[in-house]
């Protein structure tokens, strides 16, 4: 279970393979576990690395006060620390937001994007999920929380694979979930993504996601981000990294393909 030093943190992620290097970003309210699907079915074509984001995982460190910026420069002090140069960058739900917010640091660190169910670019986040009495509830009260991560993955059978999901999800720290609405709330980068032109970037939505990730966020994206290719996979929620993952992979496996 490799760890780096990373700043002030212990940051922990996932490696395998060799070759072009592969930045796995989870989302909110999970870890890098959510990318072992992926990671199986890629085997070692590329040299993959999933870390566990600040307050999130097995990574240790502070975890009250953070925003996108400052996971992205997490991320970025990693990538730095195991010299991998240039880098693919894929990310799920929140770490879609951090892989842009990356790439918005520094273009010509960012081989390509795949957005899995990208989150909020135009800080235009519903205020009832944004509400601070909701997510003390759910912080409170552990089977809320539950609740609230079960529908990120609707079609993931409720069997053992899926409570060692969650097992590992419950592991992010109680200050980094009341952080996080008001860190994605506040991001809003979609009159910078033109900034990005050139970057081959895939949009991938899961067709029957109703969670966060709506059409409409996806549209955002490709309204202003030049030459974005967008896919939507059946079957799929919020998370088809975990519900359709062969779709899935077929999918980034295609698009990384395509760049190289």
């Amino acid at each position: 279970m490799p760890t780096a030093a990373i700043g002030d943190l212990k940051m922990h992620y996932l490696e395998q393979g060799s070759g072009q290097p592969v930045v796995l970003i989870h989302g909110n309210t999970s870890s890098s576990a959510w990318w072992e699907y992926t990671l199986a079915r890629m085997g070692g074509a590329y040299h993959f690395i999933a870390p566990d984001l600040r307050g999130r995982g097995d990574t240790e460190g502070p975890a009250a006060d953070w925003t996108i910026e400052t996971l992205a420069g997490d991320v970025r002090g990693l990538v730095a620390h195991l010299g991998l140069g240039p880098a693919h960058l894929v990310g799920h739900s929140l770490g879609s937001n951090v892989a842009l917010q990356y790439a918005l640091d520094g273009p010509a660190d960012v081989k390509s994007l795949t957005l899995l169910n990208p989150g909020w670019v135009a800080g235009d986040m519903p205020a009832m999920l944004a509400d601070a009495a909701r997510i003390a509830a759910m912080v409170a009260n552990k089977d809320q929380l539950k609740l609230a991560l079960r529908a990120t993955a609707i079609n993931h059978p409720d069997d053992d694979n899926w409570k060692r999901l969650e097992a590992a999800s419950l592991k992010q720290r109680d200050e980094a979930s009341l952080r996080g609405p008001a860190a994605l709330q506040a991001w809003a980068v979609a009159d910078r993504l033109g900034e990005l032109d050139g970057i081959p970037t895939l949009v991938v939505r899961g067709a029957e996601d109703q969670f966060l990730s709506t059409r409409a966020v996806c549209q955002h994206i490709l309204d202003n981000l030049p030459g974005a290719r967008y896919l939507e996979i059946p079957g799929a929620s919020h998370s088809p990294n975990v519900e359709t993952p062969d779709a899935w992979v077929a999918a980034l496996r295609e698009h990384l393909a395509s760049v190289e």
